[in-house]
């Protein structure tokens, strides 16, 4: 798994200098400022990220004598590096394009500043980067928070999620939702390229959810902060009606908040989604109107 480096050209717009291996792929998500290896020290050296030559690197490059400039080239182009990018809109050096050529390496340029470069391309890393599954289910942002319906085919997702669309609240995947991991406590959500703003409902067939209710409708990613899952009523089993505590719902490692939603005949999901995203957002805020509701007990109990 890795980005090609004709896809981060692309997203940063970045001016070639110099074309390496087209079929390159860039694997790790750190960049790193080459002032020590330019001054000759490779311990440590993350030969496998994005080399990136900023004011600081490029003036002490230039300030070497023109043999111990040829030398610094050629050791860090010699290196298999997926690229060497000049920020700052800093002239080239001479040098750094004779070396790239020789060994046939990837060199690029900006006007962009290090540090901006630096945030944005490692954003950018993480999130392509990151372990990926596709997983079953709708994923909506309903009042701002992130919530994967759940469920067998045909318990209702599309539908409930249908409703919560009319209600002003924006979808992100229907179906196939492509997750990813890009912290270790984060999972973030988007549609697959096949099924983006599309829905289907049984009897009706697919929606194209954008063209039928415009850009407000639907967003293009989002984090996943709870599972609503739907399952048949069974008259068996117990549901909660407390709420002092969630189940989790582990997602790639990730310890996700769920709730089982019964589904019968004349229960509004969409409805009781709406409600269990905004008690979520109360209990993030911390309030918990379980944890009220057993203090009120116990100060009518000490009351008697």
């Amino acid at each position: 798994m890795g980005v090609s480096i004709q896809e981060i050209i692309r997203e940063f717009q970045l001016t070639v200098c110099n074309e390496g291996d087209p079929d390159l792929l860039v694997t790790e998500n750190e960049l790193n400022r080459c002032g020590l290896q330019l001054a000759g020290f490779y311990g440590y050296f993350g030969q496998k990220r994005i080399q990136i030559l900023g004011n600081a690197e490029t003036s002490y490059f230039q300030s070497l004598s023109p043999a111990k400039k040829a030398k610094a080239a050629k050791t860090l182009l010699s290196h298999e590096i997926p690229c060497v990018i000049v920020t700052h809109g800093n002239t080239v050096p001479i040098e750094i394009q004779k070396a790239s050529k020789k060994y046939h390496r990837w060199l690029l340029a900006t006007n962009t500043s290090t540090s901006l470069l630096n945030v944005n391309l490692t954003s950018y890393l993480l999130h392509e980067l990151a372990e990926t599954m596709n997983y079953h289910g709708v994923l909506l942002d309903v009042f701002g928070v992130g919530v994967l319906i759940t469920g067998k085919s045909g318990i209702g997702k599309s539908e409930t999620a249908l409703a919560l669309i009319k209600n002003g609240h924006l979808l992100i995947a229907d179906d196939n939702v492509v997750i990813k991991k890009p912290s270790p406590d984060t999972l973030v959500g988007t549609g697959s390229e096949l099924t983006k703003h599309l829905l289907e409902i049984r009897g009706i067939g697919i929606l194209d959810i954008k063209s039928l209710f415009g850009l407000q409708a639907i967003r293009l990613q989002k984090s996943i902060e709870m599972v609503i899952h739907l399952e048949p009523w069974d008259e068996e089993t117990y549901y909660d009606r407390i709420g002092d505590a969630y189940q989790y719902r582990e997602i790639m490692g990730v310890q996700i908040p769920e709730i089982i939603v019964p589904v019968r005949t004349g229960r509004n999901l969409a409805v009781i989604i709406e409600i269990a995203a905004l008690n979520y957002r109360q209990n993030v805020m911390g309030y918990n109107t379980a944890k009220l509701l057993d203090e009120r007990i116990k100060s009518l109990s000490q009351g008697l």
